[in-house]
C-alpha cells in the first residue's frame, strides 16, 4: 500500500482530506496486519515524501513549486519515482517475509526536519 510522511506528521502543503485518508490507510496496513498475520500474509506500507510524479497535475515538475520542497529537505531534493523502486522490491521479496505492519517512509530525511 501507499500511505504518505502525511499520515504521520501535519502538513501545510496538502489539504486536510488527503492528510485523513492516508492516516487512514496507514491504521488500515496496521489492522489488516494484524489480522492476516496467522495465515503467514505481510501487510505494509510505502510513505513517500514529496516526488516528482503527476500528482496533482505534476505540479512538482515545475522548479518555482519545487524549490521550498528541496530547502526544507536535508537531502535538497525531491524524489524520483526510481527512489521507490528498491524499497517495493524488497517487501514483494522473501526477505522481507518477516515484516508486517510498518510503513517504510521514502523522504530524503524531509520527517527529520531541515539539516541546514
Amino acid at each position: 500500500m501507499t500511505t504518505s510522511i502525511a499520515a504521520l506528521r501535519t502538513e501545510t502543503f496538502v489539504a486536510t482530506p488527503y492528510a485523513a485518508a492516508k492516516a487512514g490507510a496507514a491504521q488500515l496496513v496496521r489492522q489488516a496486519a494484524l489480522e492476516l498475520a496467522r495465515y503467514d500474509i505481510t501487510v505494509n506500507a510505502i510513505a513517500p515524501g514529496p516526488f516528482v510524479t503527476n500528482i496533482s497535475g505534476g505540479r512538482l515538475r515545475d522548479p518555482a513549486v519545487r524549490a521550498p520542497f528541496q530547502r526544507s529537505s536535508p537531502m535538497h531534493r525531491l524524489g524520483e519515482p526510481a527512489d521507490i523502486q528498491g524499497v517495493a522490491l524488497f517487501l514483494a521479496s522473501p526477505a522481507a517475509k518477516f515484516i508486517t505492519g510498518t510503513q517504510v517512509i521514502i523522504d530524503g530525511g524531509m520527517t527529520l526536519g531541515a539539516a541546514d
